[in-house]
């Protein structure tokens, strides 16, 4: 990054506005801003995906989602999947040097879940004064 070897060289718009195209210089290789994203080769605007997505994080069901966006299950269900496997990809790139099981970050997240239930009242929402940054 910041080396020069990459730079951009078209443009193209799509739902959630203009992408560009980049070209490496080193390998002479083309690819588009949101190649190996969740947004990559999507009919649908960045900002419906992520909407689906925040909902599901709060435990929306499936029906609801799609009922909302004007979106079949199956649909909100690929989106899931593909952000799933973009989280995984995260966190083997960023947990890679770490000697950690599964079982052990399976526990880590727990305990961050259970420390995070504290900072929220019995709906589940954040206290006015809340650590976590969300009003």
């Amino acid at each position: 990054m910041k080396q020069g070897n990459v730079s951009a060289i078209a443009t193209y718009l799509t739902q959630s506005g203009k992408r560009r195209i980049f070209r490496c210089h080193i390998c002479e290789t083309q690819f588009s801003e949101t190649r190996e994203t969740v947004f990559f080769d999507l009919r649908t605007s960045e900002e419906k995906v992520m909407m689906a997505l925040k909902m599901l994080l709060v435990r929306v069901d499936l029906v609801g989602i799609g009922f909302v966006l004007g979106m079949t299950e199956e649909t909100v269900l690929a989106w899931l999947r593909r952000a799933a496997h973009q989280a995984a990809e995260i966190n083997r790139h960023l947990l890679r040097a770490l000697s950690v099981t599964q079982v052990r970050l399976d526990e880590m997240w727990n305990f961050i879940e259970r420390k995070h239930a504290w900072e929220t009242d019995a709906a589940g929402e954040s206290l006015p004064d809340g650590t976590d940054g969300r009003q």
